[in-house]
């Protein structure tokens, strides 16, 4: 089974990402508009500087700090900090990197979903899990 296959080759592209300006309401519309489990943060030059979960949004509304209150989206983006809300530095991995790299980071790590950068460090797409595991059973099918 190959495992050379770059991981451009099964990531999606044309990723939907956000910046740590962005209002928590708005992350919200981008998750629920486009049906993302997670969505990378980006600087001005489009770099990769955190990512956001559906884990770490639903935290959000069971926080204590809401307990008993009203939330409206003017609340939540009073409340609610990008920085504070997604993982800074996460890890990234290359667009010219074998698929197989990408299970080993999956495995090892227990993330689901990697951030896919080109040789500049920019953001060119992302890869989950579930792509790796569709690109090996394509390959077990063939």
């Amino acid at each position: 089974m190959p495992t050379t296959t770059p991981i451009e080759q099964i990531m999606t592209g044309n990723v939907i990402y956000a910046n740590q300006f962005h209002p928590f309401s708005q992350v919200i519309e981008l998750f629920s508009q486009y049906n993302l489990h997670h969505l990378p943060i980006v600087d001005g030059k489009n770099k990769v500087i955190g990512i956001v979960s559906t884990n770490d949004v639903m935290k959000i509304f069971i926080a204590d700090k809401f307990k008993g209150r009203t939330i409206d989206t003017n609340t939540l983006d009073a409340a609610v900090d990008m920085k504070d809300l997604m993982t800074e530095h996460p890890q990234t991995i290359g667009a010219d990197e074998p698929v197989a790299a990408a299970a080993a980071v999956f495995r090892q790590r227990k993330f689901q979903s990697l951030p896919v950068v080109n040789s500049n460090g920019e953001l060119v797409g992302i890869i989950t899990i579930k792509d790796v595991l569709d690109f090996y059973v394509k390959k077990l099918d063939e």
